[in-house]
């Protein structure tokens, strides 16, 4: 069932996609809140750091967020393995883990469910 969710297409924009394919919160309409849960900052940290590593400040401006924020959640994602941390010419890069990839993932096909959902 969840496969067949996963394909699934709305308004031309793919809800939530199989791993190995490219995905991205930004095609991803959020549930209109005006707050964004902690999940979704999770989320937005993690799609910056997907691909490959990034720096601090460029997380920081993928996922909206600012300084104090990026280092609450850089230390919680990286204490909990979500988060690799790597130190090239003095400076910082994090990228995803397995584990973080994992849980993009399956954020996606909750979120696509809860999409699906409020039709």
């Amino acid at each position: 069932m969840v496969q067949g969710m996963a394909n699934r297409v709305r308004n031309g924009d793919l809800l939530c996609l199989p791993v190995g394919r490219k995905y991205s919160l930004s095609t991803l309409q959020p549930l209109h809140r005006k707050y964004r849960s902690h999940f979704e900052i999770i989320g937005l940290v993690l799609e910056a750091v997907k691909a490959s590593s990034a720096t601090p400040f460029s997380i920081m401006k993928h996922a909206s967020i600012n300084g104090i924020q990026l280092k609450k959640y850089l230390k919680s994602l990286t204490e909990i393995g979500f988060l690799e941390v790597e130190i090239r010419r003095s400076r910082i890069f994090y990228r995803a883990s397995k584990e973080g990839l994992e849980f993009l993932r399956q954020y996606y096909v909750l979120l696509e469910m809860l999409l699906t959902a409020r039709v």
